[in-house]
């Protein structure tokens, strides 16, 4: 498709509205007056659903539970075929999810990326402190205010053999929502740190113009880039003399793959989660105003490389068990009786047990699925460690409960297009595309988060260091 003369080229396109993007935005806005951004509206637009597979809904994580049609809407458009053995969730609005307007960080934040220049990791850790102070995250921290109870719930001191190694979290926060909540009056969508709520706190009265469409693909048309869409009725052509793509690793990537020409299987990293349950001697008090994970615990050999986290029991967790697992509905009153007796536990995995695969069809549509793959032995080697940790800590009941909810229901997607990596399918340290240096990627593609199991942050630095960058 030629270009019409008289059509005036975009100066910067931003393709997608998820955390990474609203960031990226609000950055570039400091020095530029206005922003276009394709970005779909699944609650107005209309599609056939008939052929998306009823499997996804009922994989769908309680928190997306009752927007069923948008998820499908959201596989249908971007045509993605989800294999049954696979549980991997469209970002939507969804993504980016944090924990009520605070940012929880791994120690090992800034071990992923030592590859890079001292400049780059310098420019990150900038934007990462900028990111804290812009949303009011750096809050006051007191020393019990954020911990179980006065005396620790957990004896540090203490040097006794064992496999595992204690790592307190490190978190960014805010005083208050405006008036001191507790945990379990806090709103599971009003609250919490998602894309809609940023939009609302930050660009709101901006100069945004949102394109209500999907990208079908990128192609090159001289030095601009033209970016195919469609609204589900009839297709329209952007033109821009720079793209910056932040619309979640999956579907990013299929733009990618496709501009590349590249069909050959992709590996997608993850870190594969094992939920936890046990049963407290005593009760926990909970004084957070969010809800980070509360304690790590690693392997110090670090041979397999986990970390599991804990989260003291709440009214929030207790309802998203019972709508993910309705018989238990006439049994709430005793779970949240008993709830400050719970301890809920995430094992993430290192990416070498990543097992999500991405091929681009010759129709254009994606595939993910994953392989006939056993991890049972180390998620039972890894849950073994934790549960005698915790009973040689006498902190547990001799009961817990393990569910392994399948690859892909880690949310953490990542890795398909790395800084510094090989070959066409990777950026340079500015996070341009390789060959390419007026296509920009900004979401989670670009990182491989080996140790650092929280990775929105760093993403969200990334994104705004680029921002920096293309406005200088």
């Amino acid at each position: 498709m030629l270009m019409n003369k008289k059509i005036k080229p975009i100066d910067v396109l931003v393709i997608g509205s998820g955390l990474s993007s609203l960031v990226f935005i609000k950055s570039y806005l400091k020095k530029r007056k206005k922003v276009e951004v394709i970005s779909p509206d699944l609650n107005l637009m209309k599609f056939k659903r008939n052929n998306i597979a009823e499997h996804i809904t009922k994989i769908l994580p309680p928190q997306m539970i009752g927007n069923d049609d948008k998820v499908k809407g959201y596989f249908y458009c971007n045509k993605i075929n989800l294999n049954k053995n696979c549980k991997l969730f469209g970002s939507l609005e969804f993504g980016g999810l944090s924990n009520y307007w605070g940012l929880q960080m791994d120690p090992d934040i800034l071990n992923d990326i030592k590859n890079l220049s001292n400049k780059t990791k310098k420019e990150i850790s900038k934007s990462f402190l900028e990111l804290l102070k812009e949303f009011n995250l750096a809050g006051k921290f007191k020393k019990y205010e954020n911990s179980f109870k006065k005396d620790n719930f957990f004896s540090t001191r203490r040097k006794e053999k064992t496999l595992l190694k204690f790592e307190e979290f490190i978190v960014g926060f805010k005083n208050s929502f405006g008036k001191k909540k507790k945990i379990d009056n806090v709103n599971e969508i009003k609250d919490k740190f998602i894309p809609k709520n940023y939009y609302k706190k930050f660009l709101i009265n901006k100069k945004i113009s949102f394109h209500n469409y999907f990208v079908k693909k990128i192609k090159k048309q001289g030095n601009l880039i033209e970016v195919i869409c469609s609204n589900g009725n009839k297709n329209k052509s952007f033109f821009t003399k720079k793209i910056v793509i932040g619309s979640g690793t999956v579907v990013t990537t299929k733009i990618i793959l496709d501009f590349l020409k590249i069909n050959r299987e992709i590996k997608l990293k993850h870190h594969p989660r094992l939920f936890s349950l046990y049963l407290s001697i005593k009760k926990w008090k909970n004084r957070m105003l969010f809800q980070p994970s509360q304690v790590h615990l690693k392997p110090k050999k670090e041979t397999e490389l986990f970390t599991a986290d804990f989260r003291p029991g709440n009214k929030l967790i207790v309802d998203s068990i019972v709508k993910f697992k309705k018989y238990l509905y006439f049994l709430k009153p005793i779970l949240n009786f008993f709830r400050f007796n719970m301890i809920f536990s995430n094992t993430l995995l290192n990416t070498k047990f990543s097992n999500i695969y991405l091929k681009l069809e010759k129709n254009n549509s994606l595939s993910i699925y994953s392989k006939d793959k056993d991890i049972d032995k180390i998620f039972k080697k890894s849950s073994n460690l934790v549960y005698k940790f915790l009973r040689n800590e006498k902190k547990i009941l001799p009961f817990k409960i393990n569910y392994f909810p399948g690859y892909g229901a880690d949310f953490h997607y990542f890795g398909t297009i790395q800084i510094g990596g090989k070959g066409k399918l990777s950026v340079n340290e500015n996070c341009q595309l390789s060959n390419n240096k007026n296509v920009y990627i900004i979401d989670g593609s670009v990182f491989n988060f080996k140790r650092n199991k929280y990775p929105l942050g760093l993403i969200l630095a990334n994104a705004k260091r680029v921002a920096k960058q293309i406005t200088k």
